[in-house]
């Protein structure tokens, strides 16, 4: 009623209004339309920010920059240019400087502010005290902030540089003049409120004549933070403790802004170490990298593991459709870049000298390293795994489904043979001379997990029983006795030899530039049963071997950096791995050494092992990313726990030596958390065995999977920071 009254009171007011205006008279124009509101929000209101350059004006010397500031959803931020909690705002500049030498050298980044830094006596570590030296450095202008913004518009602003380009002085013997057909860099960081959520990173590259933007090609740009290092690395910028790359007060993280003050000529005064890019990634990267930071924090980088053939550059220096536009330009030599690998000086000159005292008398052709624009150069670098990757894609060995049965204790099995770079048909592994070695693994007991024993035959050593078109029969004696309705797995491993000449496989020890080790092809996993089943169920597949390669790119024996367990021997970490690596294998290990699979690299990446590799405990793996981050080797859809209920428990021993055992699942939490009394606690009330005597555990009891499975409340994609 009160709102009809309302309304009725409403509806007399217009009537009379009207009636008034009729009465007057009325000119017949509509009222002029008032100025449309600001639309946007305050940065407090803002859960993320976002931010561009749009341009950049030198004129006189004086440097102006526009720029917008957003929400997550491109709402324009209205009070940036006022708002308190802007705790960082600071830009830096630089010009793209060609470099003169024989062939095609990389023109390198030189910025505008620069300081000769000092070393401070009581910050240089010991051993290093004849090192240490005056070193430029560049930086960026963090003094001004909000000072120098002016807001432009809603959402847009415009900050003015204290520097003038035309009063800069002289810094050691750097050429700072100030040059506009010359490529130039903006690069931006500001934040607010402290929140890495309102952390941004940008730059923008122009030509100063005419004040556009430049094309890909000329701003040197030959990495994408994404595709090259977040492979390995974690994103996760907002994480307490997660290793992440964010760095300097965690407010930088976008590479192009990275370049612009690691350069060339710059260093630490307290090492004399260089901090130019590739010198330092190199470095770090090879384990093999010191220097000091801001407030005399020392930075030892002597305990990386990398994952991957340090001898293949394409591990970081991606090429291809996707690969930025400049991706090319690291085949060509630079002193700094080629000697972190190649020398133990720092120095241009000896780098040089080193270079040619090694490899001139070798007889390597000086258009190796002094090539010229567009040449191949340090592709060299790369020969090795390219000749390893067109193997794996020419060649495959795999079992033939259903031909695997068991008679008169003889296994009798079928294995089918493919190259495409052959004509005719294969022949058999051990009239291979390319074939270092191929191996056939059957493991039993699949569906629930490899418990009822294995058997390997090395095919390079035996000889078929016969054979036509690619695909050879054995007969071979086992001591196995497995139920024949009982799922199995049968996989190949091969290893071939290659040259690096011809790219191509070459007999073994024939090669004229032959590879130290050979290409190993990863083969596929055939579920059968000795009763000749089809729809065989096979063992479950938690893991892929797609995102192990995100770090270790399939390659198994490198020349330099990595050499997998087993030298390459096994390398299916879909299912192969865990035929011996099972639950029941080995039972004299504590839960967190133990050799089954889930454990073993559960263990091993969270670094909770008291051994690694067999090595002291010294001997640790840094593992790049966060540790709980499920996604970073598991798909979605692998943290079900399906199949699990059936599994047996981890055979164990306690610290004392007495038999123990885990249940399956509570093994794979263990191995990450440890041992704790109430993560202990919380496994036996569920149904869970936690080193309690063997026998404890009954299959199907754990009841995990209610609350913790993929996908539940408290599933275990929910309770750890899994980004899929």
């Amino acid at each position: 009623m009160e709102l009809q009254r309302k309304g009725l009171t409403h509806s007399l007011l217009a009537l009379t209004c009207s009636a008034l205006l009729f009465g007057c008279g009325s000119d017949g124009k509509d009222g002029e339309d008032g100025e449309d509101g600001v639309v946007g929000f305050s940065v407090s209101q803002a859960n993320e920010l976002r931010s561009t350059i749009t341009a950049v004006d030198i004129s006189d010397g004086v440097i102006t920059v526009d720029f917008n500031v957003e929400n997550a959803n491109g709402v324009a931020i209205t009070d940036f240019d006022t708002y308190a909690g802007v705790d960082t705002l600071g830009l830096g500049i630089a010009k793209l400087l060609p470099q003169e030498g024989k062939g095609y050298k990389t023109p390198q980044w030189v910025s505008y502010i620069n300081s000769m830094v000092e070393p401070v006596t009581e910050d240089i570590p010991a051993g290093y005290e004849d090192m240490a030296g005056p070193q430029i450095q560049p930086s960026i202008e963090t003094s001004c902030k909000q000072e120098c913004v002016e807001k432009i518009d809603a959402g847009s602003y415009r900050y003015t540089f204290l520097l003038n380009l035309t009063e800069i002085e002289a810094v050691g013997d750097l050429d700072l003049t100030y040059d506009e057909t010359l490529t130039h860099r903006v690069s931006m960081e500001l934040r607010a409120d402290g929140d890495i959520n309102k952390l941004v990173n940008a730059h923008y590259d122009f030509l100063p004549s005419s004040g556009e933007m430049v094309s890909g090609t000329d701003t040197r740009t030959v990495e994408f933070l994404e595709d090259s290092c977040l492979r390995c690395h974690s994103d996760d910028y907002g994480h307490a403790w997660a290793p992440k790359l964010i760095l300097h007060g965690s407010k930088r993280f976008a590479l192009e802004n990275c370049q612009v003050c690691h350069t060339s000529y710059a260093g630490d005064p307290e090492t004399g170490a260089p901090i130019d890019m590739g010198y330092m990634v190199h470095k770090i990267h090879k384990a093999d990298y010191l220097m000091v930071g801001y407030g005399g924090s020392v930075h030892d980088y002597s305990a990386v593991t990398f994952p991957a053939d340090m001898y293949d550059c394409r591990t970081c220096h991606m090429e291809g459709e996707t690969s930025p536009a400049d991706a090319f330009n690291f085949k060509h030599h630079r002193a700094l870049a080629c000697g972190s690998c190649h020398s133990d000086s720092t120095d241009a000159g000896q780098i040089k000298d080193d270079m040619h005292d090694k490899y001139i008398d070798a007889g390597v052709s000086c258009g190796t390293c002094h090539a010229e624009q567009g040449e191949a150069g340090a592709a060299h670098h790369m020969t090795d795994a390219v000749a390893k990757d067109n193997v794996k894609a020419q060649y495959a060995a795999s079992l033939v489904p259903g031909s695997v049965s068991l008679s008169s204790g003889m296994l009798n099995f079928s294995v089918q043979f493919s190259d495409s770079s052959v004509t005719g048909a294969v022949m058999s592994p051990d009239a291979d001379a390319r074939i270092a070695y191929s191996n056939i693994y059957f493991g039993f007991g699949n569906d629930i997990d490899f418990t009822a024993g294995k058997q390997n035959y090395k095919l390079n050593e035996i000889t078929p029983v016969s054979g036509s078109d690619g695909t050879y029969n054995y007969s071979e004696a086992t001591t196995l006795t497995p139920d024949t309705m009982q799922s199995a797995t049968g996989v190949v491993t091969t290893h071939i030899c290659v040259d690096r000449d011809t790219l191509a496989a070459v007999a073994c020890g024939t090669g004229s530039d032959e590879s130290i080790n050979p290409s190993v092809i990863t083969g596929e996993l055939v579920a059968f049963n000795l009763n000749g089943d089809e729809d065989v169920v096979a063992r479950r597949q938690p893991v892929s071997n797609e995102t192990c390669a995100n770090c270790h790119d399939d390659k198994f024996i490198g020349k330099f950096g990595i050499d997998f367990k087993h030298s390459g021997s096994y390398t299916n970490f879909e299912g192969e791995c865990q035929m011996c690596h099972n639950p029941t294998y080995k039972d004299n290990q504590t839960a967190l050494d133990h050799i089954d699979f889930k454990v073993r690299i559960h263990a091993h990446h969270a670094n909770k092992r008291s051994k690694q590799n067999g090595e002291s405990p010294s001997k640790v793996v840094t593992f790049p990313e966060h540790y709980g981050n499920c996604a970073v080797c598991h798909d979605k859809g692998q943290l079900t726990m399906a199949g699990l209920e059936m599994m047996p428990a981890t055979l164990t021993i306690d610290d004392a030596g007495n038999e123990t055992e885990i249940s399956p699942i509570a093994s794979t939490c263990v191995s990450c958390h440890g041992e704790q009394d109430s993560l202990i606690s919380h496994i036996r009330a569920n149904g869970g065995a936690a080193s309690d005597t063997r026998g404890t555990y009954v299959p199907g009891s754990e009841s995990c999977a209610t609350c913790h499975a993929e996908g539940k409340t408290n599933g275990v994609d929910a309770v750890h920071p899994v980004d899929w």
